[in-house]
């Protein structure tokens, strides 16, 4: 119990500031919507559009019809959402590969172990925390996506659509949330200093979105789809077919490998104290 309240009480602020960044850049962006509808702006897309290659297209994840185009909302949603995600998925990462190791770098490790609990006990408990925290962060992040994209909407959109395309988003791509949560905290149980935390989840979480540029970029590299997590949640491609058995299966496996791993190196780690 103990270890929950002090991990949570270092959480909340955390919390906060990304919940507020995240909802400020996606009214931002919402409100853009109503701008594609003009008479120019549908003009000059269609002219910009065509002109591109289907592989850059592609590559962009851009799509000129069909449920995820510029001129759906739930399509509009989509294509800027995919970067929101990329900031999701670093801030899940940034939380589990902090959470093992903040003790030992702010030297506060000997009062964590003078506590009569055990390290398994304390990796769940921050385990539960972090979760909890994750899933505030997600949930407030649909709420204020399904309102603004609502709010926003034009009379062509239907609310019953929307809602049931954002909220297919959001629950896929919470799946690759918690791999990005559990493969942190994998990653803490290495990590010499929580400073190293954020290099090594922006390194992550990038090296994988790269991966899934390169697989569409080269057709001898499509293989490459599989392994990547972040190419897995773009929302355009859940909107369009979702995260197939394989991806679910795949995920699910490596979140309990990750999970499992962390309590093996934990009850062995040498601490610095």
């Amino acid at each position: 119990m103990i270890t929950a309240k002090i991990e949570s009480k270092g959480l909340i602020k955390g919390l906060i500031i990304w919940t507020i960044l995240f909802a400020v850049i996606i009214f931002g962006f919402s409100a853009v919507y109503p701008q594609m509808h003009s008479s120019a702006m549908e003009d000059l897309l269609g002219a910009k559009l065509d002109g591109l290659s289907p592989a850059l297209l592609k590559t962009f994840n851009i799509s000129v019809n069909g449920q995820a185009s510029f001129l759906v909302a739930a399509g509009f949603f989509a294509y800027y959402f995919q970067y929101m995600f990329l900031a999701a998925s670093i801030y899940a990462m940034m939380l589990g590969s902090q959470a093992l190791i903040k003790e030992e770098t702010d030297g506060t490790i000997e009062f964590l172990y003078a506590q009569p609990v055990t390290r398994r006990e304390i990796v769940t408990s921050k385990v539960g925390v972090n979760l909890l925290i994750l899933a505030i962060f997600w949930l407030c992040s649909f709420g204020v996506s399904l309102g603004s994209t609502l709010l926003y909407r034009q009379s062509t959109d239907s609310v019953a659509t929307i809602t049931k395309e954002i909220s297919k988003i959001f629950m896929q791509e919470s799946l690759i949330l918690l791999f990005f949560l559990a493969l942190g905290f994998f990653v803490s149980t290495f990590l010499k200093s929580s400073k190293q935390s954020t290099s090594v989840s922006l390194g992550i979480v990038f090296g994988f979105y790269l991966i899934g540029i390169f697989s569409d970029l080269n057709d001898s590299f499509s293989w490459a789809k599989t392994i990547s997590p972040t190419h897995m949640g773009i929302p355009s491609n859940l909107l369009d077919k979702g995260l197939s058995r394989g991806n679910v299966l795949l995920l699910s496996v490596l979140i309990l490998l990750f999970l499992g791993g962390t309590y093996m190196v934990y009850q062995r780690k040498d601490l610095k104290v």
